[in-house]
């Protein structure tokens, strides 16, 4: 939840205007007023993908206004020295050889991601505001109704879990521009774990070079893009329709190589053992309250109980159907609940198709370097 704005009494607000200059109190006058200003919904992307779950080709405009703001990107972190990179689909236009011929983006990218890390935070806004550019926190009940885009510091702009993290463009009163091509960029903080592993999805650590930099240079700029491993981990664990065509022309760059592919794999081998621990744990939490005689909804609200579960409002269909599940079997043991709860939201059988998917992926990979390595020894 967003912290409520803190109002002021009327005393208070006397003696700070009575110690404010003319300017001063112009100045304030304005912070507060763009404080947080309201935008427009986000657009419709699924219009930009076509009937085979395929990107559509982008009009010339919309490659200049990519271009642009890539070049505008690369521009406002020049020199910064920070850790940051590009998150999401636009790698792959740019591993496809986009930067040299804009026929080498593979569609149209509604907008531009990057990923930082929460230490650089402080550095990162004066890096943004040299370049006229802020942090705000969007929020919104529904994705038809207007953006309420909330203006913060460093020190805040982590600490929101309802709330989008966005860098916006800003006019010397903090109000959002609506002329630069680079705006609304999507920020993902690198989470990392009390050992300073960076974390994927799950919690589990992930490979740390899939957090480093790739610098590539785009119209002079330089434009950090990531790991091509982390572009294809991400896309695979994202369920729209296409990203699974956005993850094979990924492929088809050239760019994933089977250690890669190996690197993924074990990544989801833990995921999937931890999840399993997971939720050992938080059946460990209340099977020794169960009964025999507890019926479906009694297992539902003991269940609904569980800090894990109450985070997940999303889950109370399926909580109530599994709960119905567990009252109907005899054996209420921590591990044939688990077992139940595997079967029943489909755990192992999700793990072992995105294993199905990695290994079709890796035998592509073995034909595109084959193919490479026969078409070298032919221009020899």
């Amino acid at each position: 939840m967003y912290p409520e704005k803190y109002n002021p009494t009327q005393e208070e607000i006397n003696k700070a205007e009575s110690i404010m200059t003319d300017e001063q109190r112009q100045a304030s006058e304005i912070r507060a007023e763009n404080y947080e200003q309201v935008q427009p919904p986000w657009k419709d992307f699924t219009e930009k993908i076509d009937e085979n779950f395929v990107r559509k080709r982008p009009s010339p405009e919309v490659v200049k206004a990519m271009n642009q703001s890539l070049e505008e990107l690369g521009q406002t972190f020049e020199g910064s020295g920070l850790n940051w990179h590009l998150d999401g689909a636009l790698n792959i236009s740019l591993m496809n050889g986009a930067g040299e011929n804009p026929e080498k983006y593979i569609g149209e990218h509604k907008d531009v991601d990057i990923s930082v890390e929460k230490d650089e935070l402080e550095a990162l806004e004066a890096q943004l505001l040299k370049n006229g550019y802020g942090l705000f926190l969007s929020r919104t009940g529904d994705k038809i109704k207007n953006k309420i885009m909330r203006r913060v510091g460093h020190g805040d702009f982590a600490e929101s879990d309802t709330e989008h993290m966005l860098i916006a463009a800003i006019d010397e009163n903090g109000k959002i521009r609506q002329d630069k091509a680079l705006n609304f960029v999507d920020i993902h903080i690198i989470q990392r774990d009390e050992a300073g592993k960076p974390l994927g999805v799950s919690g589990t650590p992930i490979p740390e070079k899939w957090v480093q930099p790739q610098p590539m240079e785009f119209h002079s700029k330089q434009i950090n893009v990531s790991h091509p491993g982390k572009v294809l981990y991400f896309k695979l664990h994202q369920d729209r329709n296409y990203d699974v065509t956005d993850a094979e022309k990924l492929i088809e760059t050239g760019k994933i190589i089977e250690e890669d592919i190996d690197d993924i794999e074990k990544v989801y081998r833990d995921e999937f053992k931890a999840n399993v621990e997971r939720g050992r744990k938080i059946f460990e939490g209340y099977t020794n309250q169960l009964k025999p005689e507890m019926s479906a909804d009694e297992i539902f609200n003991l269940m609904q109980s569980q800090p894990e579960f109450q985070k997940r409002g999303d889950m109370a269909v399926g909580l109530k159907k599994l709960a119905e599940k567990i009252a109907e079997s005899e054996n209420k043991s921590v591990d044939n609940i688990l077992s139940i709860a595997i079967t029943f939201f489909g755990i192992e059988e999700k793990y072992n198709q995105k294993r199905q998917i990695l290994n079709r992926m890796k035998q592509r990979v073995k034909d595109i370097k084959e193919m490479e390595r026969i078409c070298g020894e032919l221009q020899k």
